[in-house]
This record gives C-alpha cells, structure tokens and sequence, in this order.
C-alpha cells in the first residue's frame, strides 16, 4: 500500500510504500523525514476513508496522510 504524507510546518509532502499499518511504521517515516520539533507524535486513522491525522503532544493537528491500495 502506499502512504501520502504531508506535513503542514515547512510544506513537508512525500510519498512511501508499506506492507503494514500500525503506529511504529507511520512513526519511523515521519520522524525521518517529517521534520519535526518532536518525536511525541500521535495518529488517528479512519477506515472509511483511508485518511489519518498527525497530532503532536498538544493533540494539535501537524499533518495529515492518506493511503491507497
């Protein structure tokens, strides 16, 4: 399957491949090249639409990502 990232500080934005979602996956890729101030992130995921968010510590939304298949 394949993940779009997108990070709202710096306009951060790419693209990556995975084999299975869950947190620590979406965590490695986002702290790699996400940019971030912290690595104390959070995501929720919605089924129905195949789209999540990227929360910070604050619950504050820092990103966003979407995946196909």
């Amino acid at each position: 399957m394949k993940i779009n990232f997108n990070i709202f500080k710096g306009n951060i934005s790419w693209n990556a491949l995975i084999h299975q979602l869950n947190g620590d996956v979406l965590l490695r890729h986002v702290s790699m090249k996400g940019n971030l101030d912290s690595r104390n992130v959070d995501f929720a995921y919605c089924d129905e639409t195949c789209q999540g968010k990227i929360l910070n510590d604050e619950n504050k939304l820092i990103g966003n990502f979407s995946v196909s298949y």
